[in-house]
């Protein structure tokens, strides 16, 4: 994420905490996390590469890569961020 931020093309905007939506920025990220969870890292890079510097696309998806693994092997779930196993929710506002 510190390579992300540092060598951002443009800022990436977060909602606060208690925001009860999420971003553009934050669905694109969450994007990058399912798509690095689920082995698709073309789809990453290519994601990346409009995102961030040329040369920090690789170094970017072998950490987000590599904390994946960690999620994994603590005992998260991943394949929960999987297209079509999460339920849209409207917020209340």
């Amino acid at each position: 994420m510190a390579l992300i931020g540092s060598d951002a093309v443009e800022t990436l905007l977060l909602a606060p905490m208690p925001c009860l939506q999420i971003s553009e920025d934050e669905a694109i990220l969450l994007g990058l996390w399912r798509d690095i969870s689920l082995g698709d890292v073309a789809n990453a890079r290519a994601t990346l590469a409009l995102l961030a510097e040329g040369d920090s696309v690789g170094p970017i998806v072998k950490a987000m890569g590599a904390a994946i693994d960690r999620l994994v092997a603590a005992g998260f779930d991943m394949s929960a961020l999987a297209a079509g196993t999460m339920t849209h929710q409207e917020s209340s506002k």
